[in-house]
């Protein structure tokens, strides 16, 4: 950098000659400072690359144009001056300095960089090629066409910074994930019963989506005041990530319409009947990340795990070995649903039953049964006495009075749903079913609201039951 110098001294005393019969590269660096003298007067400033030179440099290097090599550099020039403009070869100069410097070094012809950044054109090009793309693709499109301009303008040097710089922006606009669409919370119901003595709620049902059910949402809750409730939870089947097991669920695509279809049954029920977001939330090994996504999309007051052995990609994946086998499968896959922290209650927790269910034995997979309780008990996750077990081909509730005795040794929350995908079977079997769990030695029985878990004294529950159902009849 300091032999460049020495020759701008030589031409400011109108010794050009000489020094271009040393080196022509000497002679092409003069001569593409002395292009911009030519262009404007204004220029003056950062055309002298030292104080001194300024003045009496401008002049001489102006008559002395006779070579006519140096046309191609006067092109090179004018572009970069041109993006520099008047207004920026002032002020820019201080900030590209240290940025010009390294390209400088490949092209000869370019070295008309070396004298903007002397002084102060350098902040234009410098910033502009490297601090410009990110600002460009995060705020503005404003500044997007000034690091286009650049760019061009030093072709080997900024060549890999356009290659940088589209990277950016690409992970930009990939990085944020799409907006995601929440159901603004509800202020909680009073705690205790409403005017009609209704206390408890149904925590599972579906909706049309499912393309397994029946009835609109408000038939659900017309139905769940006959039955004499202080609310019901929706938690149809969850979207799936490749195509799994498609024709029981709502679609990607169906996920917004099922948030609707429940706000709307709420606002019409709206001081009469408490209606509530929830989801039945696939448990499939893999599919963990997808799932935990699939959670923040909305405010579900309540998420509640199922293990699904009946689904064609669990048979053909764990339907490898005896029947036996198969069923301790999904006991296991059934704690570590627990054991992943996803959801709030486990479904249907003895539902592969009805899985070859005239062989179905108790006694067989008890040790194992056991096992995955111990395993359960420890994380703190509720589970579910389904009373649609009545109702399938092995007509037991979900799970039996053995394993529900087993529950509530080990002190685990128990939650009522009927699984309805009727809308008469909202709130059924409920009284069988708070009996039954009185027998099996428990005396709470609970529900979520915001995802925390609201416990209830059995007997106030019955006795709630009976009171709404009488008043709404």
């Amino acid at each position: 950098m300091s032999k460049p110098k020495r020759n701008t001294k030589k031409a400011a005393q109108g010794k050009a000659r000489p020094v271009a019969a040393k080196s022509k590269k000497t002679v092409v660096s003069k001569k593409a400072k002395a292009s911009p003298a030519k262009k404007a007067v204004t220029q003056k400033k950062p055309v002298p690359a030292k104080k001194p030179a300024l003045k009496k440099a401008a002049p001489k290097p102006a008559p002395k144009k006779p070579v006519k090599k140096a046309a191609p550099t006067k092109a090179v020039v004018k572009k970069p001056a041109a993006k520099a403009s008047p207004s920026k070869g002032k002020t820019s100069p201080a900030k590209s300095a240290p940025a010009a410097a390294p390209p400088s070094p490949k092209p000869a012809a370019k070295a008309a960089k070396p004298q903007v950044p002397a002084k102060a054109a350098p902040a234009a090009p410098a910033p502009i090629a490297q601090s410009v793309p990110a600002p460009a693709a995060a705020k503005s499109a404003a500044a997007a066409p000034a690091p286009a301009k650049p760019a061009p303008a030093v072709k080997a040097a900024a060549a890999p910074a356009k290659k940088a710089a589209p990277a950016p922006v690409e992970a930009v606009v990939v990085t944020p994930p799409p907006p995601v669409k929440r159901v603004p919370s509800q202020p909680l119901p009073p705690p205790g019963p409403t005017k009609s003595g209704a206390l408890f709620y149904d925590s599972h049902m579906h909706t049309p989506l499912c393309k397994h059910a029946w009835g609109e949402p408000e038939e659900y809750a017309q139905q769940a005041l006959k039955a004499g409730l202080k609310g019901i939870i929706f938690t149809c089947h969850c979207p799936m990530p490749n195509g799994f097991w498609p024709t029981v669920r709502m679609s990607e695509s169906e996920f917004d319409i099922y948030v609707g279809l429940v706000q709307r049954a709420a606002d019409a029920f709206k001081g009469k009947l408490d209606i509530r977001l929830g989801i039945e939330s696939e448990y499939y090994p893999g599919c963990e990340e997808y799932i935990t996504a699939l959670h923040q999309r909305a405010d579900f007051h309540y998420v509640l795990g199922a293990v699904h052995w009946q689904a064609k990609e669990y048979l053909n994946k764990y339907e490898t070995g005896t029947i036996e086998n198969f069923r301790r499968t999904y006991f296991d896959h059934l704690a570590k649903s627990a054991e992943s922290g996803l959801y709030d209650c486990l479904a249907h927790p003895d539902l592969v039953k009805n899985y070859h269910p005239d062989s179905w034995c108790f006694a067989i997979v008890k040790n194992t049964v056991s096992t995955a309780l111990d395993r359960i008990a420890a994380t703190g996750v509720a589970m579910e006495l389904n009373t649609s077990g009545l109702n399938k081909s092995y007509s037991e509730m979900n799970p039996g009075l053995e394993m529900l005795r087993m529950m509530a040794d080990r002190k685990i929350p128990i939650v009522l749903g009927s699984d309805s995908h009727r809308p008469v079977r909202v709130g059924e079997h409920f009284v069988t079913a708070l009996n039954h769990l009185t027998e099996a030695g428990y005396e709470q029985v609970s529900y979520f609201l915001n995802r925390q878990r609201i416990d209830l004294q059995i007997s106030d529950v019955l006795a709630s039951l009976k009171k709404a159902a009488d008043h709404n009849a």
